[in-house]
């Protein structure tokens, strides 16, 4: 949903509400303490004197907003707002940036930021996700995300990066995550928690880590210097556009991550990559990820 058909669907809080009510509710208001289905719409005020709609329940008599319980908890930003925030971000292929959703939305950046990393938080992928499957072919690579440190040296520069894990169908899905190393004893239990066994073949550039991880049968490793110098394709292409990808959204979009937070913003591509196919649907998959999800709080975002 782009801006425009989103603003002519949502031009009130009370049509935006309303929308939200039916996404998580969709066969009606239910309690969300006790689950009962009978619950009475209470027109209030709130700490601020602006009007305020909460729900009754008949049984237990809890008072709850419809936003109680989910990543919308807590917030004083309108529902519009966030409507915005989430169709910016679910239709940029390459990511958004904080402060260029504070300028769309008109707010406070450090409230920008909070929204996104909710916002963000919705879009990841259940961790049972498995890529392959028989006729499948996958792809495995690593990438280094981080700037050089100046005066240390490219091998030391190169330590201080994040590593990063990605698995990739063809034509399909994609998963990537950080490691601590990119060794055997980080590698392999991602491999067999994240691809299929009856996998048709897993294809990697020539890095010997893999010849320890990935059974011959199914093993196909490249070349990249014989590749680049007859100008083959190479063998993992797809993953390494996904990284190319990726990598362009750090540089134009972001410019700066934060190591603690970067497998949020690896599952927010991963999210949008895997349904760049269903982008219709894409904003209102984003909402009914972000009513099955619970609150986060500003403080576990930043305890590290």
């Amino acid at each position: 949903m782009n801006l425009f058909s989103l603003a002519k669907a949502f031009p009130t809080e009370e049509h935006a509400l309303a929308y939200w009510c039916k996404v998580r509710w969709p066969k009606g208001v239910v309690c969300v303490k006790c689950s009962h289905d009978k619950c009475y719409l209470i027109e209030t005020r709130g700490k601020t004197g602006k009007p305020a709609r909460i729900f009754e329940c008949a049984a237990c008599k809890l008072h709850f907003s419809a936003t109680a319980g989910t990543l919308f908890h807590d917030s004083h930003l309108p529902l519009q707002k966030w409507f915005m925030a989430i169709a910016l971000m679910v239709e940029a292929k390459k990511g958004v940036s904080a402060k260029q959703v504070q300028r769309h939305i008109g707010c406070a950046y450090k409230t920008a930021w909070y929204l996104c990393h909710r916002i963000r938080q919705a879009m990841q992928e259940p961790s049972d996700v498995v890529l392959g499957g028989p006729g499948v072919v996958v792809e495995m690579d690593e990438m280094f995300v981080g700037g050089r440190v100046a005066g240390s040296g490219i091998f030391n520069s190169q330590k201080k990066k994040v590593k990063v894990v990605g698995i990739v169908e063809r034509g399909g899905s994609v998963h990537m995550q950080t490691v601590k190393t990119v060794r055997k004893s980080s590698i392999k239990p991602i491999f067999y928690e994240k691809v299929a066994p009856d996998t048709e073949k897993i294809v990697t550039d020539g890095a010997p880590v893999y010849l320890a991880v990935i059974p011959a049968h199914q093993h196909q490793a490249g070349n990249h210097k014989e590749e680049k110098r007859t100008r083959q394709k190479l063998s993992n292409q797809t993953i390494e556009g996904v990284f190319s990808l990726f990598k362009r959204g750090v540089v134009g979009s972001y410019h700066q991550l934060g190591a603690e937070h970067l497998d949020r913003y690896l599952g927010e591509f991963c999210w949008r990559y895997n349904r760049r196919k269903l982008q219709p649907w894409m904003f209102q998959m984003a909402l009914l990820s972000v009513a099955e999800n619970k609150p986060m709080p500003y403080k576990e975002l930043t305890k590290f």
